[in-house]
């Protein structure tokens, strides 16, 4: 039986985007990182479009959210 790939929802903090994975991407960062939420390389200036899109090219499978500000 398949597992649903996961959900990420990014999130713009004080000096950058951040990803917190759920499902079963979760599951991969969390064995890779020990944590569910991990800093992505943009900074806070990056649109958020521009990370939504690069994230989506990165984790196909999953489906990518830009949620409020942490």
């Amino acid at each position: 039986m398949s597992r649903e790939p996961g959900m990420i929802t990014l999130i713009r903090t004080t000096t950058g985007w951040s990803a917190k994975f759920s499902g079963e991407a979760a599951a991969s960062v969390r064995a890779a990182f020990g944590v569910d939420t991990i800093p992505t390389a943009f900074t806070a200036e990056a649109p958020a479009k521009q990370v939504e899109k690069e994230l989506r090219a990165m984790w196909p499978k999953c489906i990518v959210t830009v949620g409020g500000a942490q």
